[in-house]
């Protein structure tokens, strides 16, 4: 089974990531590019998964680990556990990611 994209803020949080991301920093359009071409390739991800699967979990959204491994890229990190260590703390990956404050590193 596939997991959801999905992007939901918490209830109690004040702010919003965006809210901490300068509305000139360099990931702005590279987000927005990066979005429409994952659009684009939605139904090959989507029939790439089972729709319904007996037991186990839902997948982390293919979409979302794309999105980390450009930033692996584009920050030069040597590993997918550093990623993961930065995707803990760092509020603009967390971002581009899509995921929120109270959202669990990819693992």
């Amino acid at each position: 089974m596939r997991g959801a994209d999905t992007f939901t803020e918490s209830l109690f949080t004040m702010r919003r990531l965006d809210d901490f991301v300068p509305v000139s920093h360099p990931l702005r359009p590279v987000r927005k590019m990066v979005n429409q071409a994952l659009k684009n390739i939605e139904p090959l991800l989507s029939g790439m998964y089972v729709a319904i699967i007996k037991g186990g979990r839902p997948s982390i959204a293919p979409e979302k680990l794309l999105r980390a491994m450009l930033l692996q890229i584009f920050y030069s990190i040597r590993s997918e556990r550093m990623l993961m260590e930065q995707t803990q703390y760092n509020l603009l990956f967390r971002w581009f990611i899509g995921l929120s404050m109270d959202d669990a590193a990819l693992i």
